[in-house]
């Protein structure tokens, strides 16, 4: 009997050996041997930076662990726009070109769907935090209007937790406050506060600039947690006060908009009333 296992151990270990040989190592070398034609950078190209011939070129690389998704022919790059600081040696990948030009502020790249940038003007420096406002803050915006003698100043629901996407002057160049200026240059001043807003936000927005003034109270920098939870409970205010429907929410205010623009001030709208129907003259005779 023992010398039965070893005769049918020894024949295993034959048949393995061969299945190894002949089908496993040949299977791994071909997949390790094989190539396939990529694009790859052939000179640096800077983020935004519209990609021309001269700068790719077409290889054979080895084809294993290579992404799928690796450009493999230089009509597909050549055209786009870089969308992020590409070095020689580089593959191409999608997330790496875009097929638009990129704007110069990073924020305005990732708007989410649904939502808009809209910029609003800071006439006084009190107004813009006294030049203090960063991207990524999250603001509250009061209104002032001095046409108002009982109530100038309004808190606006719609519009208590902002976020800012950018800083600009009056040239429009983006501010960076998080850094010193240089001394040989002049301290840029805020003239514009740009912003992420729904639809709604943004009509309201532009009523309120062009109705008064609105002023900026930084409520939350540096803690990207508090953030996130302050942009929900505004989310919850919107969809309490318009629903859940973008399209019919930017109608409703439009037209609220619209019809407060028509009415004078303390002006209540007429309710309709049918008129009675007229009395008959036959039923009279008859009473």
């Amino acid at each position: 009997m023992k010398m039965n296992h070893r005769f049918i151990y020894g024949i295993l270990s034959i048949v393995l050996a061969a299945v190894i040989a002949f089908i496993a190592v040949p299977a791994i070398t071909s997949k390790t041997s094989s190539t396939r034609e990529i694009v790859r950078i052939k000179t640096a190209v800077g983020r935004g930076t519209l990609i021309t011939a001269e700068d790719v070129e077409l290889i054979e690389a080895g084809g294993f662990n290579m992404p799928e998704s690796v450009a493999s022919k230089t009509e597909a790059v050549i055209g786009t726009y870089a969308a992020t600081d590409l070095f020689p040696g580089d593959y191409i990948l999608p997330e790496k070109v875009s097929a638009t030009p990129l704007s110069s502020d990073l924020t305005l790249n990732e708007i989410p769907d649904g939502m808009v940038a809209i910029s609003i003007s800071t006439q006084t420096l009190a107004a813009a935090l006294s030049d203090k406002l960063q991207s990524g803050d999250i603001i509250r915006l009061y209104h002032y209007d001095d046409k108002n003698a009982l109530d100038p100043v309004t808190d606006i629901p719609e519009l208590r937790f902002i976020k800012v996407l950018s800083v600009s002057d009056s040239k429009g160049l983006d501010i960076d406050y998080t850094t010193p200026p240089d001394d040989d240059k002049e301290k840029q001043q805020t003239a514009a506060v740009t912003v992420l807003a729904t639809p709604e936000q943004a009509m309201l927005l532009t009523r309120c600039e062009n109705e008064g003034i609105l002023h900026a109270a930084l409520i939350c920098r540096g803690n990207e947690k508090l953030a996130a939870q302050l942009l929900t409970r505004q989310a919850d205010i919107l969809s309490d006060l318009y629903g859940d429907s973008p399209q019919d929410n930017a109608e409703e205010v439009e037209s609220s908009i619209n019809a407060e623009e028509i009415l004078p001030p303390d002006t209540k709208p007429v309710e309709e009333t049918t008129p009675a129907a007229p009395e008959d003259p036959t039923q009279s005779q008859e009473d």
